[in-house]
């Protein structure tokens, strides 16, 4: 059986009314309430009192002779201090391991949110692009890990904690290992893990390398796109055969909603060859980048959000462009002499035949015309808006049918005026100035700009603003606010990085 997720701190239902109540002690840790129990351990929520934070405790249940502890707590603590060597934003951060009666712990930082098992055992499906971002990320934390030694040797969902739903955090390594070795006794390099999630290797017990790792991670992706796992059985002996000798089908044939080459990215990582395999969990990230960059969907949230804001954004900036132009043309065609008022007078005395509008119209009158069209185009007035500016419109073109011959203009108000007319072109011709602001943003946070939200960072890790001073707020709400003042400037990215908690 798998062991419950390590962090389920969304809603702990054990969590006591009283947060200050204490329940026990392990090191100088006050352990608060229980948060999850496993196959491998109990986890607690507890309270640091040296640096007065909330943390996570980590315990092994294992029934573990007195003989043979003081060489289990060694190879804990030593996997421990590799875990805790590990720095990256998607593995769970390792404060502290020790021992205590006798029985080795580990502290680590308290989540907030559900691992994938969760997730999809609550209904929750991703897309395809979605899975292709958690793994890809998943492999980067492993990638990090395997540069510094570290093979985790257990992925799979129950070890993988969502803090939103496309930001993974990698749990408990090491922690496989130093379990399924106590089980052998020691004997040899035995390495294990979840009989689903297996690679053969791990089921012929060989020492396995970083391509393990990359097989489970294979297994989670096709899981994560087909919700079926690629080896099943109905007892361990089955399962384990299935890993060695069945050949799943292709993704994309289970679920005709994934694409080709993402299935056969999956099927790849699974191969049971490790020399078949992708050679390291780093390659395997950088196919599942290429997939997503060719898909133009890198920055899809769970709500889809990214790429939304940056539309709207750009389409904003646009329509805002257009107005100005439309605007700085009314005006400096709106300072002609006036008609004279019998002019006028007759006009209104005598009638238009319809069909004489548009050909009676004068050019720089039918230009505004459509102009203003194209104006209501873009900024999408309500009906009775766009009724209201027809009515109020007519007049104007009605007068400039009948003014056939405007009054005589000297020779500068005609340089003038034909000045403000080259100046108006040259607006309506100008893009606007704009400049990027990429986001790097730990664990995650929502991001105002100008008093504006424009989304969640990550998934949103660039946006596009106008030139000048701007406003940027980040929110996260377990922490203070983070707020900085830009100068955005065509050509000259800024960058924003800030870690929450740091």
């Amino acid at each position: 059986m798998e062991p419950r997720a390590a962090f389920s701190t969304g809603t702990a239902e054990k969590q006591p009314s009283d947060p200050l109540t204490t329940i026990g002690h392990i090191g100088r840790y006050a352990l608060k309430y229980q948060i999850g129990e496993g196959g491998l351990g109990t986890v607690y929520a507890a309270h640091d009192p040296l640096l007065s934070r909330l943390i996570a405790i980590k315990t092994l249940n294992l029934e573990i002779a007195a003989d043979q502890r003081p060489a289990f707590n060694a190879l804990f603590l030593n996997e421990a201090r590799a875990a805790a060597g590990l720095s990256h934003p998607n593995i769970v951060t390792v404060f502290d391991a020790g021992v205590s009666d006798d029985n080795a712990y580990i502290a680590m930082e308290l989540l907030k949110g559900r691992d994938l098992r969760q997730l999809r055992q609550e209904g929750w499906k991703p897309t395809p692009t979605q899975a292709a971002l958690i793994v890809r990320r998943v492999a980067d934390a492993l990638a990090y890990a395997h540069s510094k030694g570290v093979v985790h040797r257990d992925i799979k969902p129950a070890n993988i904690f969502m803090v939103g739903r496309t930001q993974p955090r990698v749990l408990d390594f090491g922690i496989a290992r130093v379990a399924h070795q106590h089980e052998a006794h020691g004997e040899g390099e035995v390495v294990g893990g979840s009989p689903y999630y297996m690679s053969p290797e791990q089921v012929r017990q060989e020492a396995g390398d970083r391509r393990t790792d990359v097989f489970s991670l294979g297994v989670v992706l096709y899981e994560l796109l087909t919700e079926q796992k690629p080896f099943r059985g109905g007892s361990l002996a089955e399962i384990t055969t299935a890993v060695l000798e069945h050949e799943p089908p292709p993704a994309n044939v289970v679920n005709k909603d994934v694409p080709k080459a993402l299935a056969e990215i999956a099927a790849r990582a699974m191969e049971k060859d490790p020399e078949h395999r992708f050679r390291s969990a780093r390659t395997l990230s950088r196919e599942l980048r290429h997939w997503i960059d060719e898909h133009g969907q890198a920055n899809e949230g769970a709500d889809g959000r990214g790429a939304d804001h940056r539309r709207a954004l750009w389409a904003g900036g646009m329509a805002a462009g257009l107005v100005l132009a439309v605007l700085a043309a009314w005006i400096s065609l709106s300072d002609r002499p006036e008609p004279e008022p019998a002019v006028i007078a007759e006009a209104a005395a005598q009638p238009v035949p319809a069909e004489d509008t548009a050909s009676a119209t004068p050019l720089a009158v039918q230009a505004i015309a459509a102009d203003e069209s194209a104006s209501a185009v873009a900024a999408a007035p309500p009906a009775e808006e766009s009724t209201a500016t027809a009515v109020a419109a007519a007049p104007v073109t009605k007068v400039a049918k009948v003014a056939k011959t405007p009054p005589k203009e000297s020779l500068r108000e005609r340089r003038a005026r034909e000045a403000r007319e080259r100046e108006a072109r040259l607006a309506a011709a100008a893009p606007i100035a704009s400049g990027t602001v990429r986001l790097a943003v730990s664990p995650w946070g929502q991001v105002e700009v100008d008093g504006t939200p424009v989304g969640t960072a990550p998934p949103l890790t660039e946006i596009t603003l106008s030139e000048g001073r701007h406003q940027i707020v980040i929110r996260n709400a377990d922490f203070p606010p983070y707020s900085q003042t830009i100068r955005v400037a065509p050509g000259q990215p800024v960058a924003i990085k800030h870690r929450f908690g740091s």
